[in-house]
């Protein structure tokens, strides 16, 4: 694990930073190339992805901060210093989901087909992005001895050094690896408006609700659920009632 990547002409490249960007592209690209299978208008996702990748950023980031006011740094630097860690996905995921709808409402879209579009590249980038992670260091998990435990070493890391833990950044990473494979699998099938997108929710909700357990800053804030828990079961139905409803209608 390689929290800075290399330096050239005296910056770093985080690695976090890195992979952000890559899964970003990535999952950019592949909303353009489904985008273009539904007759959208797909340069339209090089102009809300700037926005929705914005607003996530900040989202995350106040998120982050919110739920651990004791990392709150001083100075407008710390801050916006997320790029060697300090973001909430579940934060970012709201507010840049928010900020998507808002942009086709003012775009007159069809929002379900966007969101239909958009998720399997969700998915996909999401791969990258929790790679980034665990090359950073952040979102480790707790101490453990199972035979695929991990040891971070590096001085930079985020995660305590010379300590057996979860990955739970790669359980994350397999996890949307999973979602995408099966989003892709039965795209066809699906075709009610909204139905691949509400598919996404309840997959993405379910295997990040058990994720969450096995994660070193894992805080119960309603019985044994931390409040990434409590917001993916909230999600669940949500994601249920799109695929159920626009399929009944």
């Amino acid at each position: 694990m390689q929290p800075i990547l290399t330096e050239i002409g005296g910056i770093s490249i985080y690695a976090f930073g890195f992979f952000m960007a890559a899964s970003y592209l990535l999952g950019m690209a592949w909303t353009i190339r489904e985008a273009g299978r539904k007759d959208l208008d797909s340069s339209l996702v090089l102009e809300f992805g700037f926005y929705v990748l914005l607003g996530g950023l900040i989202g995350a980031r106040l998120f982050f901060l919110l739920l651990n006011p004791e990392s709150i740094p001083g100075g407008l630097q710390g801050l916006i210093r997320f790029w060697d860690g300090g973001l909430v996905f579940i934060g970012g995921a709201l507010s840049g989901v928010l900020i998507l709808i808002f942009f086709l409402k003012i775009k007159k879209q069809d929002i379900l087909v966007w969101l239909d579009s958009a998720a399997p590249g969700i998915a996909l980038g999401l791969v990258l992005g929790w790679a980034g992670c665990f090359v950073a260091g952040c979102a480790f998990g707790s101490p453990t001895n199972v035979p695929w435990a991990v040891t971070f070493t590096h001085p930079d890391s985020m995660a305590p050094l010379y300590v057996q833990v979860h990955p739970t950044q790669i359980y994350y990473s397999l996890a949307a690896l999973t979602v995408f494979i099966l989003l892709t699998a039965i795209k066809n099938m699906l075709t009610a408006k909204g139905s691949l997108a509400g598919l996404f929710i309840i997959l993405y909700a379910f295997f990040n609700f058990g994720i969450d357990f096995f994660r070193a800053d894992h805080q119960a804030l309603l019985g044994y659920l931390s409040f990434s828990q409590l917001v993916f079961v909230m999600l669940a139905p949500a994601g249920l009632a799109l695929m159920l409803g626009r399929s009944k209608s």
